[in-house]
């Protein structure tokens, strides 16, 4: 167990443990206490301790850039672990990665990723402080994602789901963040689609499911919600779509960037995943720097807060577009400067 050096000019590997049976890398920017890295605790049966690696540097590049468009006072990371048979080693991962943060001093913070839960975190915590997870709390992380993903939709739709026209959604990838959108926009008058690996998680009451071996992507929509894998959206798929607005909750949806790009030119409207799906960095911005308001805060409270969030910064990404910014000059107007308070010192709870 050492540090360690990455060639990546953002972020790095600033810590790792490598095992024949378990390896961990916690990939972050270089960066201290004061402004901590704060990102999820992933584990995978990747089938190389390189490829584990570049996942940890692709997605804490992600979380660079959520945190900063979202100024939670927190710089991006990751913490990726590779075993062949992840459910095996959950005791181990979890002293291994106490022991990774701990001689970090509190420059990396984890929470929940696949194949980690909130158990895990509660377990996590005993051996170390460095974990927000909403741990003890009634807030949930995936809750917490999923209603700022509708806060997403009502941006591109320019008003409340409860108020703007309904319409044609498929939602794929119907788990804790998938779920809760689908029966929200259910509950809203859409006719929703659901496309989950797992048959029962699609079977929503009010859903028309559809097989994932099917060419799903051949439905009119007006909505496109993907809340599933990374690099769903190949080119055959991005080619043949018939959607008006693609409102990612999944990291990088695309296979290759450039199609989303491309979706744009054809008229589709396509909101960078870190601008959909910070709800939970939201949530951990106001249990770490608003920690007063967060024990007394019900979770409908935080939840809204969350919603209104995302609304108003895609909203003006969005409004940005349409002046005729490119999606990079878009991104850095809506993003919250570094002279800007966190955004978890916003949330107030009313007297």
């Amino acid at each position: 167990m050492r540090s360690a050096d990455s060639s990546s000019p953002q972020v790095r590997v600033l810590a790792e443990h490598i095992s024949d049976h378990l390896s961990v890398f916690v990939v972050a920017e270089n960066t201290d206490a004061e402004r901590p890295a704060n990102g999820g605790l992933r584990l995978l049966s990747y089938d190389s301790d390189a490829t584990c690696k570049a996942d940890g540097h692709r997605l804490a590049s992600l979380m660079t850039n959520k945190h900063s468009l979202y100024g939670t006072g927190f710089a991006g990371g990751k913490v990726v672990a590779r075993a062949a048979n992840p459910a095996a080693v959950k005791d181990e991962l979890i002293n291994v990665t106490a022991e990774l943060l701990e001689s970090l001093g509190g420059a990396m913070i984890t929470g929940c990723d696949l194949n980690t839960s909130l158990e895990d975190m509660e377990r996590l915590t005993a051996l170390t402080p460095h974990v927000l997870a909403a741990v003890g709390s009634p807030v949930d992380a995936s809750s917490a994602t999923a209603f700022g993903t509708i806060g997403a939709v009502e941006a591109v739709l320019q008003d409340s789901l409860d108020q703007a026209p309904a319409g044609r959604a498929l939602v794929h990838g119907c788990g804790a963040v998938g779920g809760p959108v689908a029966k929200a926009l259910i509950a809203s008058g859409w006719q929703v689609f659901t496309v989950d690996m797992d048959s029962a998680r699609a079977q929503i009451s009010g859903a028309t499911p559809l097989d994932p071996g099917s060419a799903w992507w051949t439905q009119e929509l007006d909505l496109l919600l993907p809340c599933s894998i990374s690099g769903l959206i190949t080119a055959e798929i991005s080619a043949a779509l018939q959607v008006k607005s693609v409102v990612p909750a999944a990291n990088a949806p695309f296979a290759d960037p450039d199609l989303a790009e491309q979706m744009r030119l054809r008229g589709v409207r396509v909101l960078p995943d870190p601008l959909v799906n910070a709800g939970a960095v939201i949530a951990d911005s106001i249990e770490r720097f608003a920690p007063e308001a967060w024990k007394q805060a019900s979770p409908e409270q935080v939840y809204a807060f969350v919603r209104q969030a995302v609304r108003d910064r895609a909203s003006d990404f969005l409004a940005q577009r349409d002046r005729g910014l490119s999606v990079g000059e878009a991104l850095m107007h809506v993003a919250a400067g570094s002279s800007q308070d966190p955004i978890g010192l916003s949330f107030v709870l009313p007297a």
